[in-house]
């Protein structure tokens, strides 16, 4: 199982290959080295929409012995051990904090250019970032949301951001401090949108956290890295090779999927969501017809295997 989720989230990571909207979503370019904690604005062209203080870590911030020489630094900072998913830099949020009620820091960054000035209505964006939870966070929690608006200044307060956001954590995956999680999602645009906002929009009272470090600070806060958006048209649909005599189409597809092969062997079809959740699993010979009309419309993957294993696998498109 373990090798197939690895495939398969190599597979999401790959998923669009277009532009990025989001400037300097791997945060390796900054106005100045950050010398200390707060200081997002010194990484280009990110910002605090709220009066929550988000962080930038990069790797400037060593001195040229090796030595830690503030509390900012990549892969040593304040929050603990961590190196770049890319390159030398990330930012960092905290989603709770036991004894500041209510506290939360969100990244902010504009998605608006000359060649893109707003998202397109009815458009659909894919959007992906990595987190990593901090070592000295006595809390880990699944909250993490993505909202996408025409207005970005809510400095009013450093409370929860009062919207809804359009992408949520909603497979419930916990980040930790070893790996870069993913979290990924799809958005229609209702046109207009300029801005994209990371952070928890939930208050303390709707916050799920559980112990992950008794002796760590009364705390839940995360590394991001590698933040991109994408449209979704530019989604490979050619995805399969050609080294095996297998038919898979229509792709994109609509109400079927065709699966067939030129020889008699028993092949078994696994069908995953966007998340590698299993929705069908099936074993046939020749052909197969796949009833995709309950399916909402996006991305999902294919894996075939043999009695010798996996033989093709793939991302498809319900349209």
């Amino acid at each position: 199982m373990k090798k197939t989720l690895t495939s398969f989230l190599l597979l999401i990571a790959g998923i669009c290959n277009g532009q990025n909207l989001v400037p300097n979503g791997d945060f390796e370019q900054y106005w100045n080295c950050p010398n200390s904690v707060s200081q997002i604005d010194s990484a280009k062209f990110w910002f605090k929409p709220s009066l929550g203080t988000p962080d930038y870590f990069h790797q400037c911030s060593i001195n040229n012995t090796g030595n830690v020489q503030t509390n900012v630094d990549v892969p040593n900072n304040y929050f603990g051990y961590q190196p770049a998913r890319s390159g030398d830099a990330f930012a960092g949020i905290t989603r709770y904090f036991l004894y500041n009620s209510n506290y939360r820091e969100y990244l902010g960054i504009s998605i608006s250019s000359a060649q893109t000035p707003a998202l397109d209505t009815g458009a659909c964006y894919h959007f992906e970032m990595y987190i990593n939870l901090g070592n000295i966070c006595h809390y880990n929690s699944t909250d993490i949301g993505v909202y996408f608006s025409d207005e970005y200044d809510f400095t009013w307060s450093n409370d929860p951001i009062q919207v809804t956001p359009q992408i949520t954590n909603i497979t419930g995956i916990l980040p930790d401090t070893l790996n870069w999680t993913l979290i990924s999602g799809d958005y229609t645009a209702h046109g207009g949108e300029k801005y994209l906002i990371i952070g928890s929009f939930v208050d303390d009272a709707s916050t799920d956290t559980i112990t992950v470090n008794s002796s760590g600070i009364s705390m839940d806060y995360i590394f991001i890295d590698d933040v991109s958006l994408t449209s979704c048209s530019n989604v490979g649909i050619s995805d399969f090779d050609n080294t095996q005599q297998i038919s898979i189409y229509p792709n994109p597809f609509n109400s079927k999927l065709i699966i067939s092969i030129d020889d008699n062997e028993e092949l078994e079809v696994i069908l995953y969501d966007i998340a590698a959740r299993e929705l069908l699993q099936q074993i046939f010979t020749n052909t197969i017809t796949i009833n995709t009309e309950q399916l909402p419309t996006g991305i999902y993957f294919l894996e075939l295997k043999n009695k010798n294993g996996i033989i093709k696998n793939g991302k498809v498109i319900k349209i």
